[in-house]
């Protein structure tokens, strides 16, 4: 596509064209290509309830938007009636990725509210990388396919392929009847990644990791535990068992009442939207209150950033709760809102982390967040450490 196309003259190319154009580019890149799908089929309730001009303005605003995005070396493809396809070329790190669908994903949202358009429609995106993932256009086409429906199922706005990607779709259907079984006789571990301060090299606290291994098919993910929770209505229920557990075996720390060691405990983002959420955190803590002031809440930046959070958050410190804000640099939040948040921590998400001795932008980006932190009186936790030059 020439820099010189418009929106309007963006048209729908079928599956066997779109191959072709992504297998002609392929050669061409100089270094990595990343493909994303984006998938706007929600929208179809848009067409079923607006009138004919305001969908047409729709698509020609998201084709435009979607174009703007892009650099002269970057492609965008229309290849279905709620369906782009975007090539981004010379992708240099998953910070770069992670940006553009954030970009795409806002201005999807920006598109929604310039129509007023009062119910949710939500959007889906897949990314796969060649040659990361793959050598030929139909399979880099496939695994981001794979990474939308796990972007759907899951209810994130994009998601990156993994290899076991297409598995844990096919696990997540068939596992309703077992994880509520799971649920109900609490049969879930937890297990603990430590928190060691750089200045003393000691252990100070731990983060709680959700654990399971299903009778029919071995371990699952977590996220794929929490989705098919919420699916089945009883992720409130998982949320107060596991925050009782991580409560009572950190009160059985050896050396807990000398140390005072802080457990974290990661709190899903539909979590925050249960009217009984503070009552379920309150009432852990009665049950394990010795050492609720060590107690920290991860909420990961995106879900923070709504005004009707801020006071649910002030409810949590109130009940001496500290809260931390996870994967923090990746949910581009405004320093607007950032200000309000009455957090006590930021950890720095690992993308950043384990591509920062390569990449000077991502190391500077370490440093802005540990400078802002500190002026904010917070405390920086770095996510992913796995070498001594890291350290």
């Amino acid at each position: 596509m020439s820099s010189s196309t418009t929106a309007q003259e963006l048209n729908l190319t079928d599956a066997l064209v779109f191959e072709r154009e992504v297998q002609r580019r392929l050669p061409e890149s100089p270094g990595n290509l990343s493909l994303l799908i984006v998938d706007m089929r929600s929208i179809n309730e848009v067409f079923n309830r607006s009138d004919p001009v305001a969908s047409r303005a729709l698509l020609s605003n998201i084709a435009r938007l979607l174009q703007r995005i892009c650099r002269d070396q970057d492609r965008v493809y229309r290849i279905g009636d709620f369906t782009f396809g975007v090539v981004l070329a010379d992708v240099s790190s998953s910070v770069q990725l992670q940006l553009a669908a954030e970009k795409i994903v806002r201005l999807y949202d920006s598109a929604l509210r310039d129509l007023d358009i009062p119910y949710k429609a939500g959007i889906a995106i897949g990314i796969a990388n060649y040659p990361e993932h793959c050598n030929d256009a139909r399979d880099l086409i496939r695994k981001a396919s794979v990474a939308v429906e796990a972007s759907r199922t899951r209810e994130d706005p994009y998601v990156l392929y993994r290899p076991d990607a297409l598995e844990t779709l096919s696990l997540k259907w068939n596992l309703q009847e077992e994880v509520g079984v799971g649920i109900t006789s609490r049969d879930f571990e937890l297990h603990y990644q430590p928190k060691v301060s750089l200045a003393t090299g000691q252990v100070t606290g731990a983060e709680a990791l959700l654990r399971w291994t299903s009778e029919s098919h071995g371990s699952v993910p977590p996220d794929v535990v929490i989705a098919v929770a919420r699916e089945i209505g009883r992720i409130g229920e998982l949320t107060q068992s596991l925050l009782t557990n991580a409560l009572r075996h950190s009160s059985e720390w050896p050396g807990q009442d000398e140390l005072e060691l802080s457990l974290s405990v990661n709190l899903d983002a539909d979590s925050l939207k249960d009217p009984e959420i503070t009552d379920a955190v309150a009432t852990s803590l009665s049950i394990w209150g010795a050492h609720n002031h060590n107690l920290m809440l991860e909420i990961t930046e995106a879900a923070l950033v709504t005004d009707s959070n801020f006071e649910l958050l002030q409810k949590f410190r109130s009940l001496g709760v500290g809260l931390s804000i996870d994967d923090f640099g990746t949910g581009f939040s405004s320093l607007s809102y950032f200000k309000k948040i009455p957090a006590s921590e930021l950890k720095i998400d690992k993308a950043f982390i384990q591509s920062m001795l390569e990449s000077e932008a991502d190391r500077k980006i370490v440093e802005t967040i540990i400078e802002l932190a500190h002026r904010f009186d917070m405390q920086v936790v770095a996510e992913g450490l796995e070498s001594e030059d890291q350290v």
